[in-house]
């Protein structure tokens, strides 16, 4: 039987791997205001923190394991999903919810892997403040932040990648894409191969319909994307100085730790 070009799945695949507070989900909206591209949100966030593989599998705070979401599973979703009628599939998501490399096994094979860094006093303030809001304890808003920022197991992933799977490296730099979206985009787009759409410009407002249900209740939106949801476009970026003096001595200890990382990987940016 003659296959025809319009019942294939879309040969090109987009993977973004970011940390916490890198303006990634407001790069994904973007990447959404395009209707030619599929989009998957945090699929390994789910598996890692509400999949019954997850984190809490054996004391679960946050109610039952989120059903079709063993990392098999978002594996198997990834690869297999077949929108003839897109031009591309695009996914977001935290390396650190990989769990480490003893699940790289679940990489979706067939995507190009880029990466999103931000300045870690900017994004580990960012954190910090997010955290306030949900732990009761000192002690625990410590722990939040390191857990959820989590920039070591993006940086080990990006050394796996570029060094084991012999790929190049595609860094998008989070503060370049305030300063000069469309140059940054463009860029993108000719690193990985998307066409590049003056939709990613410009966006429809509460554009989630991509997410998984469970990330749409109004509450964890309001503490985790409001302002991204929100959004329309990249806002300039503020030429405002970083305070990290309220930050508890553990997180500038931190800041200190993950430094390195973040200038290796931004000096190899696009």
């Amino acid at each position: 039987m003659a296959v025809h070009l319009r019942d294939l799945a879309p040969s090109l695949r987009v993977a973004l791997w970011a940390h916490g507070r890198s303006r990634s989900t407001a790069f994904e909206l973007a990447i959404a205001g395009e209707p030619s591209i599929k989009v998957f949100h945090e699929q390994f966030v789910t598996a890692y923190c509400e999949g019954e593989e997850g984190i809490f599998h054996d004391n679960r705070i946050s109610g039952p394991p989120v059903p079709g979401y063993t990392y098999q599973e978002v594996k198997d979703r990834l690869e297999k999903t077949s929108c003839p009628e897109k031009s591309a599939i695009f996914m977001k998501d935290n390396a650190g919810c990989l769990g480490g490399r003893k699940n790289y096994k679940y990489l979706p094979i067939g995507y190009i892997h880029t990466f999103l860094v931000r300045d870690p006093k900017a994004s580990i303030l960012s954190s910090y403040k997010c955290a306030l809001a949900e732990c009761s304890h000192m002690r625990d808003v410590v722990k939040y932040v390191m857990d959820v920022y989590n920039f070591e197991e993006n940086y080990r992933f990006y050394k796996y990648v570029t060094n084991e799977l012999n790929l190049p490296a595609i860094i998008v730099e989070s503060d370049d894409l305030l300063r000069n979206p469309r140059k940054t985009l463009q860029k993108y787009c000719l690193a990985t191969g998307l066409s590049f759409s003056e939709n990613f410009l410009n966006w429809k407002p509460g554009n989630i319909h991509h997410f998984p249900d469970h990330m749409k209740n109004p509450q964890f939106v309001e503490m985790y994307f409001k302002t991204a949801i929100e959004s329309s476009c990249f806002q300039p970026l503020a030429q405002s100085h970083i305070n990290i003096g309220e930050l508890p001595y553990e997180l500038k200890q931190y800041i200190d730790q993950v430094m390195p990382l973040y200038m290796e990987m931004a000096d190899n940016k696009l």
